[in-house]
């Protein structure tokens, strides 16, 4: 791309050039130099405090148009304008009454998918009919990404749901067993075959459902870099695909109905920019399967992190997950997920399960960023980002599939240790101040005390609980603001 293919937005201003800007921003720096700015994040790329059209030369991907392979700018030619992004609250009510009565609320104030998480806690049919109670399926779509669980809530699904409505069901069950493997370790000899039997039911009664999940949440709460996140989900859907194809199952089908979850993390810009990356890299990846045009099209979920959030000063948790749920608007993604500020502490309460949804209602209905179709596209910094990203997570992509793919890769523990390289990085960048955390590390409430957690969801068990056949070792989670919290609690504790 060259900045002489397209008019200047205000030609009756002269053209300032590269160096001027330089030279004005260096004048301004009192004799440092730009240099002095680039700043190095854990994705090892320099990121540079200016932009301008020249960085957008050889980057062909963002002279796409929406709704045109790779997607870059988007699956839908009309964005937000022809369908904004779900509102996929999660609600942490383990009982299943509770959270029917909180979804019929959700409902009626704004949300608009429903997410089976770890909560409601769902053990018998009876735990599901109720926990549903009165929701219109044939209106919202259902979410349901949670490792092994997916088989056992379809199971349930069906048992307590009439024929007509399974087929009516839009949205995913979807079912990642390595996600769960790199989570807890461990994981049965057969979870292939048992993705084939779910896709297979899935597929036969509910066609509209997708059925595999690519969840990067336990690999970014344990501290990954964007650039490992996009690798680890591009080698996750590549070995998918590649069983899936292996034992039958077309490949514009599978593609198709597999759906990605990807966690938003602190960094605004590169959050951004590694939403927009993973849409171009998967739609290559697809039509290298040689998927169809319309399985080359991801479907793309995000969810604000955990390890930047605190239980100090939790009120600052709703910057933090606002700054994050615009930055995945901005990429244009299918669903948001915004956990309540509270939810460090042990659960949410209506209050703040109200304020993480009138958030993203606020992006959509004031900010208006539904009448936008694709609000990154051409802005310098963003693209050239996103393509650095994309070049740096395509090079871990092919390492890890050098080395076996990303089942041998957990098995080897080679994606748990780069993993926990960064973290390590993360958390001493945050003892020593020269990463922030406000409220935590820097600009403290001195009469706070950090209160005791709450009681809150629990995860079912699910069908790997006593799984051991594929051993990995587990990811271990990291929250930034743990240890600063814990001397807190001791400090309060000894005054």
């Amino acid at each position: 791309m060259t900045a002489a293919n397209h008019s200047p937005l205000f030609a009756e201003f002269d053209r300032v050039s590269r160096g001027e800007w330089i030279a004005a921003i260096e004048k301004s720096l009192r004799g440092q130099s730009l240099d002095s700015l680039i700043k190095r994040g854990y994705e090892g790329i320099d990121l540079s405090p200016v932009a301008t059209a020249e960085d957008l030369d050889g980057i062909s991907a963002c002279e796409g148009l929406p709704g045109q392979y790779p997607y870059l700018r988007g699956t839908r030619a009309a964005g937000y304008r022809e369908r904004p992004w779900l509102i996929a609250q999660e609600l942490d009510l383990p009982d299943p009454a509770a959270f029917n009565q909180a979804l019929h609320d959700a409902l009626a104030n704004g949300q608009t998918a429903v997410v089976l998480g770890s909560s409601p806690r769902i053990e018998t049919i009876a735990d599901l009919q109720t926990a549903l109670s009165d929701i219109d399926l044939d209106q919202v779509p259902l979410l349901l990404a949670d490792g092994a669980r997916a088989l056992s809530a379809y199971r349930l699904l069906c048992a307590a749901l009439p024929e007509d409505t399974l087929a009516r069901l839009r949205g995913c069950i979807g079912y990642d067993p390595l996600q769960r493997l790199a989570l807890t370790g461990a994981a049965p000899s057969d979870i292939f075959a048992r993705m084939i039997q779910h896709a297979t039911d899935v597929e036969q009664k509910s066609p509209q459902l997708g059925w595999v999940a690519v969840r990067s949440d336990v690999y970014h709460d344990a501290g990954a870099s964007a650039v490992q996140e996009l690798a680890i989900a591009l080698s996750t859907g590549v070995a998918y695909l590649r069983e899936m194809t292996a034992r039958g199952l077309d490949v514009s089908q599978a593609a198709g109905k597999m759906h990605f979850f990807l966690n938003i993390g602190e960094n605004f810009f590169v959050e951004i920019a590694k939403l927009r990356a993973i849409k171009m890299l998967w739609s290559q990846v697809a039509r290298a399967f040689g998927a169809d045009d319309e399985a080359q099209k991801i479907h793309l979920h995000a969810r604000c992190g955990s390890r930047n959030k605190s239980r100090l000063d939790p009120h600052s948790n709703i910057l933090r997950a606002t700054s994050e749920a615009m930055a995945a608007a901005i990429a244009g993604v299918h669903s948001v997920s915004v956990p309540p500020f509270d939810a460090p502490l042990g659960d949410s309460d209506k209050f703040s399960r109200r304020i993480a949804r009138n958030l993203q209602l606020i992006l959509q209905d004031e900010l208006h960023l539904t009448k936008l179709i694709d609000p990154a596209g051409g802005a310098w910094h963003i693209e050239k980002l996103t393509d650095q990203l994309a070049q740096e997570a395509w090079k871990m992509f092919q390492d890890i599939e050098a080395d076996g793919g990303m089942l041998a890769a957990l098995q080897e523990g080679t994606i748990q240790a780069g993993i926990a390289a960064i973290a390590e990085r993360r958390q001493s960048d945050l003892e020593t101040g020269a990463a922030v955390l406000v409220g935590v590390n820097a600009y403290l409430n001195p009469d706070e005390v950090d209160p005791p957690p709450r009681e809150g969801a629990q995860l079912p068990a699910d069908d790997f609980a006593d799984a051991s056949a594929i051993t990995a070792p587990p990811l271990r989670p990291l929250r930034l603001a743990e240890s600063f919290e814990a001397r807190r609690q001791a400090a309060g504790a000894e005054a």
